[in-house]
């Protein structure tokens, strides 16, 4: 058994490993995020006013719903990817998966902001008449980070239900016995 093996139990590296993997999704899914997030810039006039059209307005929310879309395919994608690691481990599945979404959630929104100018205020203040200054990059429906928890669950639910039983678990239901028997 290699030395790094005896660390830990087969069962906490299997989280272990799952967890960053998920952890690792949701940093590349915030660059996504940073990269192709429409972030749109107030015009400076000659009298040094800044001003954003209503294409301006609407493009602020459209990073929002990018980050929600992401978060989806980010939730489902750990959804199916628990169920098929720890599918034989009960409602710990439920558990490991929402929590799981939910860390990488958080990781892509934190990423994403960080890989992205944030100094918005000093950007514009500096700015001459004539130039067109970029918001920040911003979460502003923060409900945006429950998507990727809810559409986890949803194939584990799906999985859970239409899934066939191993034959294990087919004799416990058969014989109404709590553990399967011991050869």
């Amino acid at each position: 058994m290699p030395p790094w093996r005896r660390i830990l139990p087969a069962t906490r590296w299997r989280v272990l490993v799952f967890l960053v993997s998920c952890l690792a999704v949701g940093a590349a899914v915030g660059i996504l995020w940073a990269v192709f997030a429409s972030r749109p810039g107030y015009v400076v006039a000659d009298d040094l006013g800044a001003s954003l059209n209503e294409r301006g307005i609407a493009e602020i929310f459209a990073a929002d719903a990018l980050f929600s879309v992401l978060l989806a395919a980010v939730g489902v994608g750990v959804g199916v990817a628990g169920w098929l690691v720890f599918h034989r481990w009960g409602w710990w599945v439920c558990l490991i998966t929402v929590i799981t979404a939910g860390l990488a959630g958080l990781v892509a929104w934190q990423v994403g902001l960080l890989v992205t100018p944030s100094n918005f205020a000093e950007r514009l203040a500096s700015a001459v008449s004539g130039d067109v200054v970029a918001v920040d990059l911003q979460l502003h429906a923060k409900a945006a980070l429950l998507v990727a928890p809810f559409t986890a669950i949803t194939p584990v639910m799906l999985l859970a239900a239409f899934w066939p039983e191993s034959k294990d678990m087919a004799a416990i239901a058969d014989t109404g016995m709590d553990e399967p028997e011991q050869a």
